[in-house]
C-alpha cells in the first residue's frame, strides 16, 4: 500500500512527502516520489499524524447491549483512533488476574484496533503485577463492587510501587456530605453533590501521600490524573508536578469538561450528565489555556456509552457518561480551527503524550507498524449520531458544526475510511 502526497506530522514539524506501507503492516519506507508497483491512495496533501490514542475507554465487557470489542472498535475507527485503553469497572470488576486475562482475550478477538486494558485496585489486590496492564486504575469514589478505596488511609501503601496509576479523583467524604444537603431532583443538583470540592479535595488527599512517597526516595510511581475537570485541581496538580521529585504526574482532560458547562445542564439532561461534573465556564478556559501551557498533558474521550432508554430517564435513574471515542478528534481540531490551540497542540494530546504516558508506540517511522490517523484540517460538518458506529447513538455535541475530521485511519497497516458520522 502506497499512502501519495502526505503532509507528515512530526517533531512540529510538516514533511511533505510518500508512506509506503508493506504486507506485514510495517512502514517499508518514507520519501518523496516513491515509485511502485502497488496499491495507491492519494492523500492528496491531508495532515498524516501519529495514530490518535484515546487512553480513557468503557467498552462495556460484559454488557454488550451497551457496547462490545467489535462495535467500540469500529467507533474508534470511525473516529480517528487507532489505540485505545479500556477501564476496568465492569459487571464483574476487572480486580483478578483471572478475569483481566479472560478479558484480553476476547479484547484480541474482537478488537479491529489496538486496544490495552487497565486493571482494577481494590483494598486487597493492590500489590497483584499483571504484566499485560497499561495501567492500574484507582477509584476514589464508588464504582462497581468494590473497585474503590474506601479507606484512604492505604493510599499511601498502595501507591508507593513502580507503577502507573490512573486515579478518578473525586472524594466519597465530600459527596456523600453533599447527599445530605441535596436532593438529586435536577440535572443542577447532580454538579453540586459532585462539587469542584469533591475534585479538588480528592486531588490533595492524593497529593499528600505522594508528598511522603517522594521523600522516601523508594519508589517512583507515575499518577495519571484521569478528567481533571477544574481549575483549581489543575493548580495543586501543577504545583506538585514542580514540587515532587521521583514522582511522575500527567493531567487527562476530556471534550465534554472542555466545551460544556452547568450552565447547560438543565438543557442537555441526560446527555449531560457526567462524572465528574460539568463544572464552570471559568474551568472550560483553564483546560484550553492548560493545554496550551502543557498543564493538561492529554486529551482523552473517557467514552462511556449507555442504552439510550437508560440515558433518557430522570436525573436518579439517569447514567453518567457519553459517547466519545468517535468526536474526540473533530472537536479536538476544532479548537484549532477556532485558534484556541495550535495544531501542534492537538497532535501533542492526542498522539504525542498518551504515546508516552503508556508506552504506546505509534511514531512514523520506517520498520514501525503503521498507525497513522490522516486528517482534514478543512473540512467542515455536523457530528451526526446516526452515522455513529458505537452501539450509543446519541451525544451532546449531535448537530453541532465543527471543523477538522479524520478522514483515514490506518491501524497496522490496513487502511479504512474514517469519516461516516457528519453531515
Amino acid at each position: 500500500m502506497l499512502l501519495k502526497n502526505c503532509r507528515i506530522v512530526k517533531d512540529n514539524k510538516i514533511i511533505e512527502g510518500d508512506i509506503l506501507i508493506n504486507d506485514n503492516g510495517v512502514i517499508e519506507k518514507i520519501a518523496k516520489d516513491i515509485k511502485v508497483d502497488d496499491e495507491t491512495i492519494d492523500i492528496r496533501g491531508y495532515l498524516v499524524i501519529p495514530g490518535v490514542i484515546d487512553a480513557h475507554v468503557h467498552f462495556r465487557w460484559g454488557e454488550e447491549e451497551k457496547e462490545d470489542f467489535l462495535s467500540g472498535s469500529l467507533a474508534g475507527i470511525n473516529g480517528g483512533v487507532c489505540f485505545a485503553i479500556d477501564m476496568p469497572n465492569n459487571k464483574p470488576p476487572i480486580a483478578t488476574k483471572q478475569l483481566f486475562y479472560k478479558k484480553l482475550k476476547d479484547c484480541k478477538r474482537y478488537s479491529k484496533i489496538n486496544v490495552f486494558l487497565n486493571f482494577g485496585v481494590t483494598e486487597k489486590n493492590y500489590f497483584e503485577i499483571i504484566e499485560e496492564a497499561k495501567a492500574y486504575k484507582i477509584f476514589m469514589v464508588k464504582s462497581v463492587g468494590d473497585l474503590f478505596i474506601e479507606d484512604y488511609s492505604k493510599l499511601k501503601d498502595i501507591l508507593n510501587q513502580n507503577k502507573v496509576f490512573c486515579i478518578h479523583a473525586e472524594h466519597k467524604d465530600i459527596i456523600n456530605e453533599n447527599l445530605k444537603k441535596y436532593s438529586l431532583n435536577s440535572w443542577t443538583d447532580h454538579c453540586k453533590i459532585r462539587d469542584k470540592k469533591s475534585e479538588v479535595e480528592a486531588v490533595k488527599e492524593v497529593i499528600k501521600n505522594l508528598r511522603i512517597i517522594d521523600k522516601y526516595n523508594d519508589k517512583k510511581p507515575h499518577i495519571h490524573f484521569c478528567h481533571i475537570s477544574t481549575k483549581e485541581a489543575l493548580y495543586l496538580i501543577k504545583k506538585a508536578k514542580k514540587d515532587l521529585k521521583n514522582i511522575r504526574i500527567t493531567v487527562e482532560a476530556t471534550p465534554h469538561h472542555i466545551y460544556l458547562n452547568k450552565d447547560m445542564a438543565e438543557e442537555l439532561k441526560g446527555f449531560g450528565k457526567f462524572n465528574p461534573p460539568l463544572r464552570d465556564k471559568d474551568d472550560n478556559i483553564a483546560l484550553i489555556k492548560g493545554i496550551i501551557n502543557r498543564d493538561v498533558d492529554i486529551i482523552a474521550s473517557d467514552h462511556a456509552p449507555h442504552l439510550l432508554e437508560d440515558k433518557l430517564k430522570d436525573v436518579k435513574n439517569c447514567p453518567s457518561g457519553i459517547p466519545g471515542i468517535e468526536t474526540i478528534v473533530p472537536l479536538t481540531l476544532n479548537l484549532v480551527n477556532k485558534k484556541l490551540i495550535t495544531l501542534f497542540d492537538a497532535i501533542r494530546v492526542l498522539s504525542q503524550n498518551p504515546a508516552k504516558i503508556f508506552d504506546i508506540n505509534n511514531k512514523i517511522e520506517e520498520d514501525n507498524l503503521a498507525n497513522l490517523t490522516i486528517i482534514d484540517l478543512k473540512k467542515e460538518g455536523k457530528i451526526n449520531v446516526e452515522l455513529f458506529k458505537s452501539k450509543a447513538k446519541f451525544s451532546p455535541f449531535d448537530k453541532w458544526e465543527v471543523k477538522g475530521f479524520p478522514i483515514y485511519t490506518v491501524v497496522n497497516g490496513k487502511v479504512y475510511e474514517a469519516y461516516g458520522f457528519y453531515y
